[in-house]
Order: C-alpha cells, then structure tokens, then sequence
C-alpha cells in the first residue's frame, strides 16, 4: 500500500475518537451510527486507491477526502443539538486543521512527502499498534443500564478508557517509527496525531496525562510492554487493517 492510504487510515481512527467522545446514542436512523458510517465510507473510498507519495496525487485524492468532511459536518448540523454540535466541532478543529495542511502546498505538506517513503515500510508496525485501540472504540458504546448514575459513570469509564489506550496507540506509533525510520520521522508522526487530537486531550484527557506522567489504571499497559508485544506480534500474521471500526 502507498503512503496516502496509510496516512489518511490514522485520519480516519483519529476521527473516529472524535465522534466516539462527542457523541451522544442516536435517537432515529438517521441520525444512527450507520448513517455517520456512511460519511466515513466517504473519506476510507478515498484511501483504497494506491496512490503514490507525491504531490500531484495528494491533490487528486484531497477533494475525495474533503467531500467526507463535508458528509459529517452535515451529520452534525442535522443530528446534534446545539451544545453537542459545538462540543463536536471543538474536538473536531485540529482534524480539519491537519487536513487543510496537508492539502494545501505549505510546510506541514512538505514534511508529509519528505517522510513518504520511510512510513510506507512501517506500516504493517502500525497496524498492530492500532490493534488494542480499535478493540477498545468497539467495546464503548455496547448497551448499558439506563439508570441516570449508572449512564454517568459508564460515560465517565468510556473517556478513561480513550484516553488510556490512546496514549498507548501514541507511544507505541512513535516508537515503531523511530526505531525504523529514525528519531525525526517518529516525532513527526507524533506530531501529526497530536495535532489531530489535541482538544481531546486537553479538555478530556488532562486527569490522566498530568505532568507529562501516565497516571492511566494498571490495567492499561506502559509502552515498553506495548513496544515488547508490538515486536512479537511481528512473526503473525496480520490480519487487521488500521481503520475497521464499523
């Protein structure tokens, strides 16, 4: 696969925890899941071709990828209350900020191609970094008890449980880059998804990234284990795609 499709899968996992913390359960179909769904199809058509890293497909494929963004900016003026669409479109800035970037001839757009070749390699490292986090996305939102305390606190489980494993998703992405394609292209790709997350850890994740510290429950692993498992998991084969959430 080319980088682009690699690339624009880590936008669509990124959006993806975007619309899991924003969103409350949909009342009518459509408004559902399936109907938000639908836009995301959208942006993932987009990353099935096998585009090369250069700038000239980049410009081909970023309309493709815009009219997605349009899709779920239409989702949220139709489906969302005005709080929920403004909570919504304040995690949602940095997403469409990296995607005006790297559509437009510039700075950020240049780094892109500049690490193209080296990120392609690592891809299938990637794969396996996203493996506990998609897990993790699948598990919230399963139907829970109605009663209003109980709602709350299960809300409050399912931000923990975002925060937590993305951080992990986060080192573990940084890590398996450095160590192939050395130190500049994994701080670029930290980056890249701290860009596109960086509401989401401010306002909901902060508790748990206090100081610079992993204060995240046992139960979530440190990234030396992660890195260990990641390198193991090498020798299987890879049977899950970086964005497959639906």
């Amino acid at each position: 696969m080319m980088l682009n499709k690699f690339m624009f899968q880590k936008f669509s996992f990124l959006l993806t925890i975007v619309i899991t913390v924003s969103l409350s359960k949909a009342q009518t179909e459509e408004c559902g899941h399936e109907e938000l769904n639908k836009c995301s199809l959208q942006v993932n058509r987009a990353t099935e071709l096998n585009f090369a890293p250069k700038r000239e497909e980049l410009a081909e494929l970023c309309p493709d990828l815009e009219n997605g963004l349009k899709c779920i900016r239409s989702y949220t003026r139709r489906c969302m209350d005005i709080k929920k669409r403004q909570q919504f479109m304040k995690l949602y800035k940095g997403t469409e900020q990296i995607i005006r970037d790297l559509c437009i001839e510039g700075q950020f757009q240049n780094e892109f191609l500049k690490h193209a070749a080296c990120l392609q390699t690592v891809r299938p490292q990637h794969q396996k970094c996203a493996l506990k986090y998609q897990e993790t996305i699948a598990s919230i939102g399963m139907p829970k008890a109605n009663h209003t305390t109980q709602i709350q606190q299960n809300t409050n489980e399912d931000v923990k449980k975002v925060c937590c494993s993305f951080r992990e998703y986060l080192d573990c992405s940084e890590d398996v880059t450095r160590r192939t394609c050395g130190y500049e292209t994994g701080m670029f790709i930290r980056g890249f998804l701290k860009k596109m997350s960086n509401t989401l850890e401010k306002d909901y994740c902060d508790e748990y990234y206090r100081d610079g510290v992993n204060h995240c429950p046992n139960i979530y692993s440190s990234a030396t284990s992660i890195i260990a498992t990641t390198t193991k998991a090498l020798f299987l084969p890879i049977f899950i795609v970086l964005i497959n959430l639906r």
